[in-house]
């Protein structure tokens, strides 16, 4: 299948969407300077960054890199009498996704918010928050006055995530968003003993690579217990991590940190890398292999054992230093794993870079 017949579009509460991937809130769609420019690229649509009553800064520094992660403790935003000003002006081709903090602003006077934003040219407006109750109460209030669809992005690790999301529903929610950052974290300067990040406590909350597995894991059980479309947000650095995601049920993809990072031509590379491999797996849409992981039959196996295949093995020896059961060793310049200290436990066969390593 060419590249040029594959479609990528979506929909989430009638809304059509070119691409899947989203730039989701944060320092990248700040204002409208920003937004215009990240609009360039090549994404489905693009979420502002939180909403808050007044203006608000962030003392420096407030982002940091730590190892393939990224440390948040950006907290500013040009205020919501700005912001109406910013959304009068903005000019992009593509959809605009407007977020609300709730965590700053009170669930009622959100959903006035959410009646306005509606009106300045959001397709779409979510409210954010780390409390889902005020998530819960802001869409409440907003369903009543609000005609376009609202969205909500979930915090991390909910235990209850069947019950919030059927009282999501039933409130009126059309998509749901998941997840944000982990937190807290912090990072530290060994020459000077002081905190990397410029507020007082030092915390801040991790994004991008590291969360990744969080994410994909949440993503999974929150498909389990919707009906309504999913925007994945958390570690999404690849194409790869894209249809990890949409495999586990999500409709949509954010990406923020990545972005940050890696630059916005990050997602004209994924969306490229997408296709591509779905041109060679015969995929023309995304909904042929959407929730796949999810509709498999779930079975568990046991006293497997690792087999390395020869003629795939390049001698590199990672899977010789990562045996803690040490059932790898070399022969003849060949690796073979004794079978009777082999535990099956995979790390050999995640670890090996030329695939050469099976269970059996």
């Amino acid at each position: 299948m060419k590249k040029s017949d594959i479609d990528l579009s979506i929909e989430i509460a009638g809304i059509k969407f070119d691409n899947p991937l989203f730039l989701s809130e944060g320092p990248l769609s700040a204002n409208k300077i920003l937004i215009e420019r990240a609009a360039q690229y090549d994404l489905g649509a693009i979420v502002t960054k939180s909403i808050r009553s007044e203006q608000s800064y962030s003392p420096s520094p407030y982002m940091i890199k730590s190892n393939k992660g990224l440390i948040n403790a950006d907290w500013s935003d040009i205020g919501f009498n700005n912001w109406m000003k910013e959304l009068e002006k903005i000019d992009i081709n593509k959809p605009l996704i407007v977020n609300v903090a709730t965590n700053h602003v009170a669930p009622k006077k959100a959903a006035e918010y959410a009646q306005i934003l509606q009106d300045k040219g959001a397709r779409i407006v979510t409210f954010s928050d780390y409390e889902p109750e005020n998530l819960i109460d802001a869409v409440r209030y907003a369903r009543k006055n609000v005609s376009v669809p609202i969205m909500v992005k979930l915090p991390p690790f909910r235990k209850d995530i069947a019950i919030l999301c059927k009282e999501l529903e039933n409130v009126g929610v059309n998509c749901i968003a998941a997840m944000d950052a982990v937190g807290p974290a912090m990072d530290i300067d060994i020459e000077t003993g002081r905190n990397l990040l410029g507020c007082k406590e030092g915390f801040g909350y991790l994004s991008s690579e590291p969360i990744f597995p969080l994410t994909l894991a949440y993503i999974s059980e929150i498909a389990k217990n919707v009906n309504v479309p999913i925007l994945a947000v958390g570690g999404v650095v690849s194409s790869k991590d894209v249809i990890k995601l949409i495999m586990a049920g999500a409709t949509a993809v954010g990406i923020s940190g990545g972005a940050i990072i890696h630059g916005l031509s990050i997602f004209d590379k994924i969306t490229d890398d997408l296709k591509s491999w779905m041109s060679n797996k015969g995929y023309q849409n995304l909904s042929q292999f959407r929730s796949i992981s999810n509709n498999n039959e779930i079975y568990e196996e046991y006293n497997k054992k690792a087999i390395i295949l020869q003629e795939k093995c390049i001698s590199c020896g990672l899977c010789v230093k990562s045996c803690f059961m040490q059932a790898i060793k070399e022969e003849n310049k060949k690796y073979i794993i004794n079978q009777n200290n082999c535990v099956g436990c995979g790390v050999c066969t995640s670890i090996c870079t030329s695939k050469a390593i099976v269970l059996k």
